[in-house]
């Protein structure tokens, strides 16, 4: 009857520790997020389109990252927008003859203009109690700006007897490299969600052609909801 009251005794003892030890163990950690948002930058504006122009208004902006440490993370962005415009314009000119007839003339046209940005960027969290629903962060890395775009069509004019039909079909293709740095604010709706505002300044160091109003050092912001998921 000895043994199994010692036992009894010790585990009742043992009860309290235990306890204690289950509490300070550290919550686990998302290791894994995504995130959705609105997107702006020089290279992707939010509105200022014709009304003869038809495209999702609102550049979007996917990312994932992943948590290095848990200060430290890294993440990938890709964001896109683009818009198709159609021109089909009729008439007639004069000619610097006064004594010729009216010219006629006949433009139709097609353009789609498409533009993604890529980012990779480090984030590094500067608030030092994580448990906080707010935090900040610095960020920097690497973005990429393609843009693709292209014009069909054609042009008729001249004379009723005489008219000039000329087909075109032109293609533009740009891609420019920055250097990114800038600051984020996080605030923790739940322990999966963030609503979280990126905001980033750009220097370009690379451009195949020097053209489309190219600035040396453009914005760009994002806001948006994220996820975390998986556990260190």
């Amino acid at each position: 009857m000895l043994a199994p009251r010692l036992a009894l005794g010790t585990l009742l003892l043992a009860l309290p520790c235990l306890s204690r030890a289950q509490t300070t163990e550290p919550a686990p950690v998302p290791k894994f997020y995504v995130g959705l948002g609105a997107y702006g930058s020089f290279y992707q504006s939010l509105g200022g389109r014709f009304s003869n122009e038809k495209g999702f208004p609102v550049p979007l902006q996917l990312t994932a990252g992943y948590q290095l440490r848990p200060r430290l993370a890294v993440q990938l962005g890709v964001a896109y927008s683009g818009f198709t415009s159609r021109y089909d314009v009729e008439g007639y000119y004069f000619t610097a003859d006064p004594a010729a007839p009216e010219a006629y003339y006949h433009y139709t046209s097609t353009s789609t203009r498409r533009n993604t940005s890529v980012s990779a960027l480090a984030r590094y969290t500067l608030t030092r109690k994580l448990a906080h629903r707010v935090q900040f962060d610095v960020l920097g890395g690497l973005t990429l700006e393609h843009y693709n775009g292209y014009a069909r069509g054609t042009e008729t004019q001249g004379y009723v007897n005489n008219l000039q039909v000329t087909n075109f079909d032109q293609r533009y293709v740009q891609n420019t490299l920055l250097l990114s740095a800038g600051a984020s604010v996080r605030y923790r709706l739940t322990p999966r969600f963030d609503l979280n505002l990126d905001y980033t300044l750009n220097h370009s160091v690379l451009t195949g052609r020097p053209s489309r109003g190219l600035n040396s050092l453009t914005g760009a912001a994002a806001l948006g909801l994220r996820y975390r998921f998986g556990q260190r």
